[in-house]
């Protein structure tokens, strides 16, 4: 993993993806990357997370990699982020977000201080009823970490990636407990 991250880490930044411009990168992680970019057709600046495979020779399975996006496109809560589409191009699925400024709970921990149990509590409070929101939608966001909470201006606690979560509504297969 570390020698992939470190692979991944001399990749440039594309300048365009479609049509979006790409402003620069958020964050990389195992299946993909985050970028701020224009969006044209909305005239918004915007997160966006392109999913790719690993190893470029092999095809992504793209239900996979829209599931994320339909399962936040079911969910209207301030504490859950808010995707605007979701498109495939070639062998790359980008699902376009809101763009959340702010810093991951775990950035704020580990490079700030412990939150005081004012704080603590309201970003608890905030936790609660995003999830409240994603279990209202029949979602299970599968993957709960500090990682993947923003703070954002003004306090607003945002939950964000959803590449673990579950559609609750979708029969269980045989051997697809979860």
């Amino acid at each position: 993993k570390a020698l992939e991250g470190l692979a991944r880490s001399h990749e440039e930044t594309p300048k365009q993806w479609g049509a979006f411009s790409i402003i620069g990168e958020i964050a990389r992680g195992a299946f993909g990357t985050v970028y701020i970019a224009a969006d044209p057709a909305l005239g918004l600046t915007v997160a966006l997370k392109v999913i790719r495979p690993r190893n470029p020779d092999v095809e992504i399975d793209p239900a996979k990699a829209l599931n994320e996006a339909r399962l936040l496109a079911k969910i209207t809560h301030p504490n859950v982020v808010r995707v605007y589409r979701v498109e495939r191009i070639g062998n790359e699925v980008g699902l376009v977000m809101e763009l959340v400024k702010g810093r991951t709970l775990d950035d704020l921990v580990q490079n700030e201080s412990l939150f005081n149990a004012s704080e603590a509590a309201l970003i608890g409070l905030d936790l609660c009823r995003a999830m409240a929101a994603v279990h209202r939608s029949g979602s299970l966001h599968g993957d709960i970490k500090a990682h993947n909470v923003m703070r954002g201006g003004g306090g607003r606690t945002v939950l964000m990636d959803f590449g673990a979560g579950k559609d609750l509504n979708v029969p269980r297969q045989p051997g697809n407990d979860f």
